[in-house]
């Protein structure tokens, strides 16, 4: 969990409404997207039942001819592509009662733990390793398509969990997401009321940054 605290001139009350609308205003779907992470995965798709060496070959007599004698239909094949995770939280989760107004007018917000929002492998940079033809850039379309859909679908997943683990370890994306509100809010308190606030940013339980400039 995260924090932010600013000084303030306006009612408490004013201060709620005002950092709860100006979050929710800018997540029209409900997900404030705060940060994106630029991963790689590579996953190994078990293709016994449907991978022959037909696409293969086709592939490899473009690419590669000299790996077409030593092609035999194996059991698996590795797959890694390249993409962005998008992350933020649900503001549906954040409510006046995480909203603390504290004398002498600083404000902290608890903020609700960062979810992934939505994965993007890079099709076009997706690669296949088979034991002829080592790696070798693949379209997804040149692949068979229960191969296409697992493969596609262990991807998704592999970037979800990688992600998931990042963001409950690593302080870098709770610090992008508090400057990213620090920004949101800035203009809609000096709208308020509330002159040249300062924002305190408390990134988890012990750590707390104070950025050059409030």
């Amino acid at each position: 969990m995260g924090g932010l605290l600013w000084d303030l001139g306006p009612s408490d009350a004013t201060v709620r409404k005002t950092v709860l609308t100006t979050i929710q205003d800018e997540a029209p779907a409900s997900f404030l997207v705060t940060g994106t992470l630029d991963m790689r995965a590579a996953v190994r798709v078990d293709s016994a039942q449907y991978l022959t060496p037909s696409w293969l070959t086709s592939l490899l007599r473009q690419t590669q001819p000299s790996a077409l004698p030593l092609l035999r239909g194996g059991s698996e094949t590795q797959v890694r592509v390249p993409g962005t995770v998008s992350y933020g939280f649900d503001v549906q989760t954040l409510d006046a009662s995480m909203i603390a107004v504290d004398d002498p007018g600083r404000v902290g917000v608890a903020l609700p733990s960062l979810t992934v929002h939505s994965v993007e492998p890079d099709l076009g940079r997706l690669e296949v390793r088979s034991q002829a033809s080592g790696w070798m850039r693949v379209l997804p379309s040149d692949m068979p398509a229960a191969v296409r859909r697992e493969a596609l679908g262990a991807v998704k997943a592999a970037f979800r969990e990688q992600a998931a683990r990042r963001l409950g370890a690593a302080t870098q994306p709770r610090v992008n997401t508090a400057r990213a509100l620090k920004k949101m809010l800035r203009p809609a308190l000096e709208a308020a009321g509330v002159e040249a606030p300062q924002f305190r940013i408390r990134v988890g339980d012990e750590l707390v940054l104070q950025p050059k400039g409030g």
